[in-house]
């Protein structure tokens, strides 16, 4: 996914986060466009959201 799309993307996710009340942390968000950037597996992304989870 382009840079421009990705940055768009998240931008949407964390404002629609905002009205449920929630916030997306800085490694939530590192975690996502490391997913969708293509640097990690959808492998390493479920393992590395789940210790997220469980924190």
């Amino acid at each position: 996914m382009k840079s421009n799309k990705v940055n768009k993307a998240m931008e949407y996710a964390k404002a629609s986060q905002a009205m449920e009340g929630l916030k997306v942390s800085e490694e939530q968000e590192k975690l996502v466009l490391d997913i969708m950037s293509g640097k990690i597996s959808e492998e390493e992304f479920n393992q590395r959201a789940r210790q997220l989870a469980n924190e």
